[in-house]
């Protein structure tokens, strides 16, 4: 996997000109989006590279998942909500066309695990990434035998748990004289990146809190001791996942900027060349509430032009559209549903949990967009606390120090993150505005 500009081949660069400066490298971890996978045969060769989880072959595969087993029943083995693209439904599709794909002692490693076996040689996958997966139980923190015995998927394929904070072994003394460095530790950090970003949240829990993780998904999360009520979770649509330090992640995955990079794309490939600041800019001079849109509606999710499947949905619902080129109309309506399907799923871990939110946090890519943070604001009439914007890099970082023992605990993390980064807030604005087309939204997307 040294194809040039592949992942594991930049990952070298950057440790190559680390070394050519002199630094010495204490530890290395990956983290990536969840669901991808490869494939290690037995003698440790990688005889399948991962296949990025939007590709078509998922296509009807929860129909096809259906067909075996009821969704319920499967959520109440995994705590994993329904999604064309998790690691089940790939697994599945890969079997339907190769049939013998995962035999002989095949293992399969998710994409961070797969890179960190590159480096260190152990087989091993960090417990966020496998809870993510569809084939592992959160209740009894191991892989769901039951899975694979059902959909006939060999457990052979089933690599070591590892938790956060682990460390692999040092890098193959090969790849440290080739990188001319050190040969340096490889920590596992939270390999699924919103498990790593949820440690960067500088929550210090005088407060009730939630926190989004922003970036092409939006997951609205809420950190808990254990797993939440599955019939609860279940009927609203949520999953529990692995956090690092033993919590849980009770999350709703929403579909938010990934509209906006789609959009980005179009426009510049139509010869309009626009950033996002000034996408947002533009956003926020546009006519309010001038449409609406599901952010989660399945035309989006792989669309070859955005702005037209946005503009075919405003249609379709009786809507007005505006043109595919009204780049600050078609932000704004973006953005302001952004902000409803936060505040709706918000509702959802509310109910689930009992709790009240008093603060929630915006971390991650999308946090230095202050008109789309003060929407969320207004939609979830919540106070809105944004920052460290790369945190699932930060906390990362903070989990192989971690596991090299240079910090203790999760609240130590915690407190060094709150004295490093500067933090912006937000609070609730224009309320009953909000409330009357957030009704008119949920009226519009046939949300309960």
């Amino acid at each position: 996997m040294s194809t040039e500009g592949s992942i594991y081949d930049e990952i070298c660069k950057a440790v190559m000109g680390l070394g050519r400066k002199g630094i010495a490298v204490r530890s290395v971890g990956i983290d990536t989006w969840a669901s991808d996978f490869g494939i290690i045969d037995e003698a440790g060769m990688i005889q399948g590279l991962p296949v990025f989880y939007r590709d078509g072959r998922t296509e009807n595969m929860i129909e096809y998942a259906e067909s075996i087993i009821g969704y319920e029943e499967l959520y109440e083995l995994t705590t994993q909500r329904k999604m064309q693209e998790s690691s089940l439904l790939q697994i599945l599709a890969l079997l339907k066309e190769v049939p013998s794909a995962l035999d002989n002692g095949n293992k399969i490693l998710f994409l961070g695990d797969l890179l960190m076996y590159m480096f260190s040689g152990t087989i091993a996958s960090e417990i966020s990434a496998a809870s993510y997966s569809q084939m592992f139980s959160m209740k009894n923190q191991q892989w769901e035998n039951k899975i694979y015995d059902i959909f006939g998927i060999p457990k052979t394929i089933q690599p070591p748990i590892v938790n956060a904070g682990t460390n692999l072994g040092k890098i193959h003394g090969s790849i440290a004289k080739w990188c001319d460095i050190n040969q340096f530790d490889v920590v596992a950090p939270a390999v699924h990146d919103t498990s790593s970003a949820g440690v960067a949240v500088p929550a210090d829990n005088k407060k009730n809190w939630a926190f989004i993780a922003t970036g092409t998904w939006f997951l609205i999360s809420m950190e808990l001791d254990s797993p939440a009520d599955t019939v609860k979770s279940f009927q609203l649509n949520l999953s529990n996942t692995q956090l690092a330090f033993g919590k849980t992640l009770l999350k709703r995955n929403v579909m938010a900027m990934w509209l906006i990079q789609e959009c980005k794309r179009i426009w510049n490939h139509s010869g309009i060349l626009i950033e996002y600041p000034q996408i947002a800019e533009a956003a926020g001079n546009a006519r309010p509430f001038a449409g609406i849109v599901d952010t989660d509606y399945e035309g989006f999710f792989n669309s070859a032009n955005m702005p037209q499947a946005i503009a075919d949905y405003l249609k379709q619902t009786n809507q007005k559209s505006p043109a595919p080129d009204d780049i600050g109309q078609i932000a704004r309506i973006i953005y302001e549903s952004i902000a409803f399907k936060c505040a709706h799923s918000l509702e959802a871990l509310k109910e689930t949990t009992g709790r009240e939110v008093e603060t929630l946090y915006i971390v991650g890519g999308a946090s230095p967009v202050t008109l789309l943070n003060q929407y969320i604001a207004n939609a979830t009439e919540t106070e809105v606390i944004s920052g460290v914007q790369e945190a699932s890099g930060v906390g990362n970082v903070m989990i192989q120090a971690y596991g090299c023992g240079e910090v203790e605990t999760q609240d130590e993390i915690r407190e060094i993150i709150r004295n490093t980064f500067s933090l912006e807030y937000y609070y609730p604005q224009n309320l009953e505005c909000w409330r009357s087309h957030y009704k008119e939204f949920c009226d519009i997307c046939n949300l309960s």
